[in-house]
């Protein structure tokens, strides 16, 4: 096996990721420096592209590959570096770099697989931009409902400039395989040492397809910052989950049917708790709100009350309520 194969092999056999947290959209919106609908453009390097690195790998001379890494010599040390770059296509120039500037075989393996402990780069035509904080020092909570940079456009005799960005994602487990030409929503934090803007499989970075409610969320917090207040709760068969910690994104007993009425004082809204016991209520004003369990049936069956709060909400905030389904309804909630 080539050093090649070997140090990449390195890279993908580690265990599964170990994702510590799994915030809710609110939550993780408060921890992103960038949210937004984009597009990928590009991949790099095609080395650590799971869906172009067979193509390359096919294309790549692996025997002649092998002999240049045991060739000490000169010319034996460019050729080696003219395969490997051809690998790296695609990444930054500092990166470049340093494969074209070692010295030594031992210098350029080194190079090599720091260069790819980096990870990869996904080149994005932003769609939509919710929030993007710079890292200046200012809270930019919300940016444009457009698809071009700030300022972009101003003349309304020249088309607005496409944006694009760069995310980066890890080599190993924890790393999310963008493809080429899919559009994501994607959810990204800044780096402090490097300032890349940085994602990965624990965030709720996903295709857009495969998106579980986020928008709504997003787009009052995007249209109407007052009116961005999401009620986010479960329904549960424990009372163990009445003590789940902020950021725990579900329950470990849900009660997946159950129907919840939201009194919003000028009108009621109900909603339907999914299959993981979860329900919404988007597009709140501060103020004072009571949530009631109904029985199951309603509005098929006649509205009678399970249990009942009262609760106050505070402008673009993220409350959330668990509601424990008493024993003597358990069994009607089954399907």
């Amino acid at each position: 096996m080539s050093l090649v194969v070997a140090s990449f092999a390195a890279l993908r056999l580690s265990a599964a990721c170990p994702c510590m947290l799994h915030f809710g959209v609110c939550d993780e919106v408060g921890q992103s420096d960038a949210v937004f609908i984009g597009t990928v453009e590009s991949v790099a390097p095609p080395l650590l592209d799971p869906f172009a690195r067979g193509k390359l790998m096919a294309s790549m001379p692996a025997a002649e590959t092998a002999r240049l890494q045991a060739d000490s010599s000169p010319g034996g040390l460019e050729k080696l570096k003219s395969i490997y770059l051809k690998m790296l296509d695609g990444v930054p120039d500092y990166s470049r770099a340093r494969i074209a500037e070692a010295a030594t075989q031992s210098e350029l393996q080194a190079a090599f697989e720091d260069v790819q402990s980096d990870g990869r780069v996904a080149r994005f035509l932003v769609r939509t931009s919710y929030k993007r904080d710079h890292g200046d020092g200012d809270d930019d909570k919300k940016a444009p409902a457009s698809n071009v940079a700030p300022g972009a456009g101003k003349d309304d005799d020249k088309p607005a400039a496409p944006e694009f960005i760069e995310i980066w994602t890890g080599s190993g487990e924890c790393g999310f395989d963008f493809q080429v030409g899919e559009t994501y929503l994607v959810y990204a934090a800044e780096d402090e040492g490097s300032g890349r803007l940085e994602t990965s499989v624990c965030m709720r970075t996903r295709r857009l397809s495969e998106e579980k409610g986020d928008l709504a969320y997003l787009y009052f917090l995007q249209k109407d910052e007052k009116e961005s207040t999401r009620l986010e709760g479960f329904v549960s068969t424990s009372f163990a989950d009445q003590n789940l910690p902020r950021y725990e994104d579900s329950v470990s007993s849900p009660a997946p049917g159950s129907v919840l009425e939201l009194d919003t004082g000028a009108g009621v809204r109900y909603a339907e708790t999914d299959r993981e016991g979860r329900f919404f209520f988007d597009g709140l004003k501060s103020g004072d709100y009571r949530i009631s369990l109904l029985e199951p049936g309603f509005p098929k069956l006649a509205r009678t009350v399970v249990l009942s709060r009262i609760f106050h909400v505070h402008e673009n905030a993220c409350p959330r309520q668990i509601l424990i389904v008493p024993s003597r309804t358990l069994n009607q909630l089954s399907p």
